[in-house]
């Protein structure tokens, strides 16, 4: 009888009511209905009113983002296709005519380094170029107080006339990607080859 009570007793000190009628579970201030702090198994999912939609024929086949909001708890279908709906990257084309020759010193694209990660995907120059060596295009990111600046040049030859790059990039906000530190360095010893001797993903 006494330890059917002191459970009882526990069971009910677990619990705690809001005003407004929400129940907590390790929580002094219920945020919902049914506020849980800490872990718990469902074989359903429930969000009340703002429920995930039902998974369409198209969607089945390829991978579902969801969003959960903090304030209410609810969790939604993220939907990339549609115009203004957020999704983890982003794609972006930057078109910079009449530059000076094929060089782009610096373009600042006021994207704050601190939070976002930035990257080409592509680069394309629209212009023959010309002079005694072969050169490979060099272009790129680098961070500049705290704001992403884009560059690109072919290296000792030039167009006959000022050109357009086009440079294609991915954003990705640093809240969705794992960022390392710098890794190294790595001293190969005058030689071509070497290995990590401690992965940064084994």
């Amino acid at each position: 009888m006494k330890k059917t009570l002191f459970l009882a007793i526990l069971s009910i000190c677990s619990f705690s009511f809001a005003q407004v009628g929400n129940v907590g579970i390790n929580t002094k201030t219920p945020r919902v209905k049914l506020d849980v702090a800490g872990t718990y198994k469902s074989s359903k999912i429930m969000t009340g009113s703002n429920s995930i939609p039902a998974i369409t024929s198209v969607e089945k086949d390829r991978y579902l983002l969801l969003s959960h909001s903090v304030s209410d708890n609810t969790v939604k279908k993220i939907n990339p296709g549609q115009a203004n709906a957020p999704g983890i990257a982003s794609i972006v084309t930057y078109s910079f005519t009449n530059v000076q020759g094929d060089w782009v010193e610096n373009f600042n694209t006021k994207i704050n380094s601190n939070d976002y990660s930035l990257m080409v995907l592509s680069a394309y120059f629209d212009r023959d170029l010309y002079g005694g060596n072969i050169a490979i295009p060099s272009y790129g990111v680098k961070s500049v107080n705290n704001e992403w600046q884009i560059y690109a040049d072919y290296s000792q030859v030039a167009p006959q006339s000022n050109g357009v790059w086009t440079i294609v990039c991915a954003v990705y906000p640093k809240t969705y990607v794992k960022i390392f530190s710098e890794h190294g360095p790595f001293n190969l010893n005058g030689t071509t080859t070497g290995s990590d001797s401690v992965p940064i993903l084994p």
